[in-house]
């Protein structure tokens, strides 16, 4: 069987006469983009690049060689070294590079067909227009798509700095072909502890998962961890349960954390007062001591005030130690709980079906409600509810003993 060849520069005869060449060129050169084609060795690999696999370059020259070229390099014109940096393409060029030079010569007469990009962008618009075009050719793992949104984050802040942009979620889903939302959920993943991490990059749990979880703080994560590990998968009802202890921990801590600032803003003034006090105090005592009461009474006040200090002081002091308390009990909480124990797994799965029972019960309650008149002329139906009345009295009786 004859080997196909749609590469540029050859025809389905054989290579293009000089003439035809020629011709295409004129015709690619008045195109919307620069096209040529430039030799392998004034074509050099992008460091950048590195962050992708080159797995597969043998069977890939060997689909090159039967198929042709199914898709152009994209290059950048470097006029200081005088070559070409490969900006997409960076497999099918070592593919390339691999044939002999006889099956290079054959398949590219004229070079290698590149479409060469505007030489005076930045490095940053450089990286982000690499990142993109690997995107689009190439089937990559979690971890790279991670990578990838991740590095251009970090692009587009830079920009952003700048004033050249004005919404990076946007500007990352443009170039990945990606939802703001979808953006926005790689974001989050970013904050996911190292262990829940790891499972998103070998599709342990998913990105709408990871998007839930990277929300919640350390310790609900670590909580959500130790389910997965115990049981493989994390429940709603769980989650819901988990997500709403690592909300009350949150309030906890923004409330001492007010506390405190509230209580070193009193310190801070009460020290205020009292240096402006003392200073006063030794510019009298540096004059003549002629108004021995009045000075007597400004020491009293310096004294109240001193005083005064003093106890702010210990009240400062026993906050931060409430506080320095409040965190080594966590530190110590989070060394301990290395896995959930029954008990704790078994107060979490309760309090999640006491919620989803409440949930259901107060639904119910409403279309109990709107059908009042259907109550009132059924007997039976009239009774059951004077029955859960009792179960319910019951129940609050047995809650407030």
């Amino acid at each position: 069987m004859a080997k196909k060849s749609f590469s540029v520069g050859r025809t389905n005869n054989g290579v293009l006469n000089s003439a035809g060449g020629d011709k295409l060129k004129e015709l690619q050169a008045n195109a919307q983009y620069n096209f040529q084609f430039i030799a392998k060795d004034r074509i050099i690999s992008n460091p950048k690049n590195e962050k992708y696999t080159q797995d597969g370059i043998e069977s890939l020259k060997e689909s090159i060689i039967e198929n042709g070229l199914r898709h152009n390099l994209s290059v950048l014109f470097d006029a200081e070294q005088n070559n070409y940096r490969l900006i997409s393409g960076e497999r099918r060029y070592h593919a390339i590079c691999a044939m002999s030079d006889k099956e290079y010569n054959e398949l590219f007469p004229t070079g290698i067909p590149c479409k060469v990009e505007k030489s005076d962008i930045s490095e940053i618009d450089e990286e982000i227009m690499l990142i993109s075009a690997n995107h689009d050719v190439r089937e990559t793992s979690m971890e790279v798509k991670r990578w990838e949104v991740s590095r251009l984050k970090e692009l587009y802040e830079a920009k952003k700095l700048k004033g050249e942009i004005k919404n990076i979620n946007a500007e990352i889903a443009h170039q990945l072909n990606i939802s703001e939302r979808q953006a926005r959920k790689y974001t989050t993943a970013e904050k996911l502890i190292p262990e829940l991490s790891n499972l998103l990059n070998e599709n342990g749990i998913d990105l709408n998962q990871a998007d839930k979880f990277g929300k919640l703080d350390e310790s609900a994560q670590q909580d959500i961890l130790k389910i997965i590990h115990k049981k493989g998968e994390v429940e709603n009802s769980e989650f819901q349960t988990i997500k709403k202890l690592s909300e009350e921990r949150e309030k906890e801590a923004k409330k001492y954390k007010e506390e405190y600032e509230k209580a070193y803003k009193q310190i801070e003034e009460k020290d205020l007062t009292v240096k402006k006090l003392q200073q006063r105090l030794t510019e009298l005592e540096n004059k003549d001591n002629h108004i021995v009461r009045s000075r007597q009474d400004l020491e009293d006040e310096i004294r109240f005030l001193t005083d005064a200090k003093e106890q702010a002081e210990k009240e400062k002091h026993k906050l931060e130690t409430n506080l320095e308390k409040i965190k080594q009990q966590q530190k110590d909480k989070e060394r301990k709980n290395t896995s959930i124990s029954d008990s704790e797994l078994k107060r979490i799965s309760s309090i999640a079906k006491t919620e989803q029972a409440l949930n259901l019960l107060e639904n119910n309650f409403d279309i109990l409600k709107n059908n009042k008149q259907t109550l009132q002329h059924d007997q039976d139906l009239k009774i059951r509810v004077e029955l859960l009345k009792r179960r319910m009295d019951d129940l609050l009786v047995s809650i407030n003993e």
